[in-house]
Formats: structure tokens, C-alpha cells, sequence
């Protein structure tokens, strides 16, 4: 039974806290071969993509933010030099055995920061780059705090076309603090004027009704949240549902300070963020039928957001007798 405790008012207690509530779980050990996923994304010409993801197996990120369940999939103490690229060459063969076309993109996650020296060590870049150029895009995911250097050095090692995809969460700085980000704003607008400067482009992740934030603002967070992105020269953003699947996060919802978002409120961000019209944006279906109460209409909603993603337009809403019907957020 996960107990209520009062959420620390500092960032290393918080860490503390967050820690002390997480669960039991079989984490994954250096052989633990990586997981991939195809599918077709809208790329930034608007042609759809064969895309394929990696999920390296890999050490935990240093910061420990109050929503992640990412940890569950890392291992317990770094891995060392030579590991990621063996990883990356068994996931991409994978990836290319399961594809019936030519992968245009790929996607490495490792749930926590490519560019974390302790995770990817700097030694493996050129052979990591070397197996990724048959690719047109790599995107790989980085906290803000961690663009740098680093990053123009595997650039210049690579063929395709490089985009780093960052956490931004909500552009609230007060909310980054409570959820344990250790980042600012300001620290977010400097990532990305350095990736600006440097020519490489980004995406930003975006939560749709964090912890600390009220479902009647939702809407309106999530759309404050793209628009800053987008001013920040992000092509595209990605909307992420708020999920209680860790200690932390069950915890904070018995408290009243987290509740999960509705299928609906997820379709109006959709809506509303599609019709700022200044890049694409993508919804995460992931486990989309925790958000959903209503079985009549919960396959072709799926559907539609799904569709959405592909042609980057508002499609006819669903109409379901026993779902309220989606209204335009308040500007």
C-alpha cells in the first residue's frame, strides 16, 4: 500500500523521497538484449517516415524526476565502453530483419541522456556514427542541462541528419521545480539557442496534466507549453499523457496533488496544439486505454488520434453518448 507522505520542499530531499517510494522491480542486466519499435512518423517535409526505435539498455539518469518510470529499464551501475555500439548494431539488425522497406529515421532512447558521459561513453562515438549512416535522421534524446560540446563532437562524426529531443515537461518554472526537472526556462531557452547555433534541430516532450497542475488548466498548460517550444524554434512537440506508474506518482494522487488526464482532455490538446500551426505535432498512444472510462468508443478514438498523427489535421471528432464532447480550450 503506497503511503501518503508530504512531498519535500528541496530538490535533494525530493530525490530522496522519490527513491524511498519506488517499487520492486527486475531491472535489466547488461545482457538484456534492447527492445525496438517500427513505425511511420510525419517527418519535417511532411512525407511519412519509416521509423525505428532503439531502447539501449543502459545506467539510470543522475536526476530523478517525480513522474519517470524510465529507471525500471536501466541497469543498476554503468556499463562500460564498447557496450552501447554492440547494443545499437544487434537493435538495428533487428529493426532491418523486421522492416519490409528502407528505415529512414531512427530513435535512440536509453532512458536518461545520450549525451551523459557515463552512459555513452565518448569513446564509442565514432563507431555508434558509423552505424547509423545509412540513415537520413537520428534523433536522440538529452536533458537540457547536457547540451554541449559533446554534442557538436558526434555531429561531426555523423551522416545523418542529427535532432535532440528534450524533456521540456511545462513552461512553468515553478512546476519544473516540483517536478524535480533540475532545470529552469532560462536553462531550456539556452539548450536550444545553442542547438540553434550549431544548425541542429530539436523536439520538445510535452506532459498533458502533470502533478501540481489542475485538470481545468490542462488545456491551456499544455498549449502555453507548445507555444514556447515552437518560440524556441522546436520543430516539432510531442504530447505525453501523465501516468501513475511508480510509488511517487500514486503517492502524490493520494495526496490530491496528481490526477491522471482524460482521454478527452488528451484530444483537446491534440486539437488545439495542431491548430498553432507552426510544426508538427504528435500525440503518445502508449498505454492510451489508461485514460480511457468508456469501451464503446475508446478503439475509434485511438484511431483518429492515430490518423491525426499521420496527416497532421483535426479529423471529425467521435461522437459517444455516454463521453462529454470536446470543446475549444479557453485562449
Amino acid at each position: 500500500m503506497v503511503q501518503v507522505r508530504p512531498y519535500p520542499k528541496f530538490p535533494s530531499e525530493r530525490t530522496q523521497w522519490i527513491r524511498k517510494l519506488r517499487e520492486t522491480v527486475i531491472r535489466p542486466t547488461p545482457d538484456t538484449k534492447p527492445q525496438v519499435l517500427l513505425e511511420k512518423e510525419v517527418g519535417p517535409e511532411g512525407n511519412l517516415l519509416q521509423t525505428g526505435t532503439v531502447f539501449l539498455i543502459n545506467r539510470e539518469c543522475p536526476w530523478t524526476c517525480a513522474m519517470c518510470d524510465l529507471w525500471k529499464h536501466t541497469t543498476t551501475s554503468p556499463l562500460s565502453p564498447g557496450h552501447a555500439p554492440q547494443q545499437l548494431k544487434a537493435a538495428l539488425a533487428k529493426l532491418e530483419s523486421t522492416s519490409d522497406c528502407s528505415i529512414e529515421q531512427v530513435k535512440i532512447y536509453n532512458s536518461g541522456s545520450f549525451f551523459d558521459a557515463r552512459a555513452i561513453h565518448t569513446s564509442d562515438y565514432p563507431s555508434l556514427a558509423k552505424s547509423l549512416s545509412p540513415f537520413n535522421r537520428v534523433i536522440l534524446e538529452n536533458h537540457p542541462k547536457l547540451i554541449g560540446k559533446r554534442i557538436t563532437s558526434f555531429n561531426g562524426l555523423l551522416n545523418p541528419t542529427l535532432e535532440i529531443a528534450m524533456g521540456l515537461e511545462a513552461a512553468d518554472d515553478k512546476l519544473l521545480d516540483l517536478l524535480n526537472k533540475r532545470f529552469s526556462l532560462d536553462d531550456y531557452r539556452k539548450a536550444c539557442d545553442f542547438l540553434h547555433t550549431h544548425a541542429i534541430a530539436h523536439r520538445a516532450f510535452i506532459m498533458v496534466q502533470p502533478p501540481f497542475s489542475s485538470p481545468s488548466e490542462a488545456v491551456d498548460l499544455c498549449i502555453r507549453t507548445a507555444k514556447f517550444a515552437f518560440d524556441h524554434e522546436a520543430s516539432c512537440v510531442s504530447l505525453i499523457p501523465s501516468r501513475a506508474t511508480t510509488g511517487a506518482m500514486h503517492s502524490l494522487s493520494k495526496a490530491g496533488h496528481f490526477l491522471q488526464p482524460s482521454l478527452v482532455t488528451l484530444e483537446r490538446c491534440f486539437n488545439e496544439a495542431l491548430k498553432i500551426n507552426r510544426g508538427r505535432v504528435f500525440v503518445d498512444l502508449w498505454d492510451l486505454e489508461l485514460f480511457s472510462h468508456c469501451h464503446s468508443c475508446f478503439e475509434l478514438r485511438r484511431i483518429r488520434l492515430d490518423n491525426m498523427n499521420n496527416v497532421q489535421q483535426i479529423l471529425p471528432e467521435i461522437r459517444c453518448h455516454q463521453c462529454p464532447p470536446l470543446q475549444s480550450a479557453a485562449r
